[in-house]
């Protein structure tokens, strides 16, 4: 169990240097970069429950809080509930269908953009023009993103997943 903890915590930080580091820009399409922190959240709420989901995302948030510039909580707090709503829901869907995935994971991002939107305009820094130039985009490209890396992390938490039955 705390072997789980250190590789959530790894792919966490994994996720967040290659989201946040300028060298990794070369994963940009159209402006728009995907939001790895997002999917590794969505995965772990997915595959362990709302708990788990939720506390990823906060933590997650939190840490791509601290190396964007944006106020504290603005990029944790969607990532919170979605983490949490995510896992509350996420059991009664069947995550061996690819498509299942890819609807999932565009749909949670579109959710998040738009819950960041809003909490945007409560700093007077939203802009309406953001959900087609940037959310759309964004969950397209998470959607893409996400099969392959469920997969992986898939064979990564094997054993985890199967000692909880799924």
């Amino acid at each position: 169990m705390i072997l789980m903890y250190i590789i959530t915590g790894a792919l966490l930080l994994a996720s967040l240097i290659i989201q946040g580091h300028s060298s990794f820009d070369v994963l940009r399409i159209g402006g728009v970069k995907p939001d790895l922190v997002f999917i590794v959240v969505v995965y772990f709420a997915y595959s362990f429950g709302s708990l788990y989901g939720e506390v990823t995302g906060f933590i997650g948030g939190l840490l791509h809080d601290a190396i964007s510039n944006s106020p504290l909580g603005l990029l944790a707090f969607p990532k919170m509930a979605l983490g949490y709503i995510i896992g509350f829901f996420g059991r009664s869907i069947f995550k061996e269908n690819l498509f299942t995935v890819f609807l999932l994971i565009f749909f949670a991002s579109i959710a998040k953009g738009v819950i960041t939107l809003i909490l945007c305009y409560l700093f007077h820094q939203g802009s309406l023009s953001s959900i087609t130039s940037i959310i759309l985009p964004e969950s397209f490209y998470n959607a893409l993103l996400s099969p392959p890396l469920f997969f992986l992390f898939d064979k990564i938490f094997e054993q985890e997943l199967s000692r909880e039955g799924r």
